[in-house]
């Protein structure tokens, strides 16, 4: 597979641009996003499917037309088996259980899933033209994937980073961290039990939950990587 290894300043200036074409309040201001905005503005078809009976699978995204096995339903039952159905090229795809659900952390899952899909969508199509006809995305992929020289792992990064970027504006997320978490816009926020709280408020104004907004604050450098357990 061959794909273009963008910096990290350029996956954030692709953030930065999608929310200037979205709204370009958001680059300051945080906000949450509905995420199928995102899809609509990107041209790309939308479905939902179980892609799993477990939720392994969290979405995909087919560049060309194909077919690709979906589930009856979730949790799993005995004697359930997948059916492959065709679907059109362009086409993200959301697994319906995380769809389906109420929960907060749900929803928010489902808003960093779409998005990841979103920049593979707009960033990947010549990727995946020499590979595959699909990409499909699961939970944790990057920390579990052994393989980190593979171009699929470069390329899920790249999907992640960007994401994190669109959904969480780095000068947006300074505003909030000196609002929420009391941060002076110089020294790192000691990392501890008492600021956990205030990460997730955080998270709530950005739509995302409480480990990719940790990990946005800790790459903005606003709060410490190492964790203090004494405090």
């Amino acid at each position: 597979m061959i794909y273009h290894d963008y910096s990290l300043a350029q996956l954030e200036a692709f953030a930065d641009d999608l929310n200037r074409r979205y709204d370009a309040a958001r680059l300051t201001t945080p906000k949450q996003v509905d995420v199928y905005d995102i899809v609509d503005l990107l041209g790309a078809r939308i479905a939902f499917e179980y892609l799993s009976p477990d939720r392994t699978y969290l979405g995909a995204t087919l560049f060309q037309p194909g077919i690709l096995y979906v589930w009856p339903g979730n949790p799993y039952i005995d004697g359930m088996v997948p059916t492959l159905k065709p679907f059109h090229g362009g086409t993200i795809i959301i697994d319906r259980d995380l769809n389906e659900s109420t929960a907060e952390q749900d929803h928010f899952t489902e808003n960093y899933t779409v998005m990841h899909e979103c920049f593979h969508f707009d960033k990947h199509q010549k990727s995946f033209r020499h590979a595959g006809h699909l990409s499909k995305s699961f939970l944790g992929y990057e920390r579990n994937q052994n393989d980190r020289n593979s171009a699929l792992f470069h390329i899920e990064r790249q999907a992640n980073y960007a994401s994190a970027a669109f959904l969480m504006p780095r000068e947006a997320v300074k505003v909030a961290a000196e609002e929420v978490l009391h941060y002076d816009g110089q020294h790192r926020l000691v990392f501890c039990y008492d600021i956990k709280p205030k990460i997730k408020e955080v998270g709530r104004l950005f739509g995302v939950n409480y480990s990719p907004m940790t990990y946005r604050l800790q790459e903005l450098d606003i709060l410490d990587w190492n964790f203090n357990s004494r405090i």
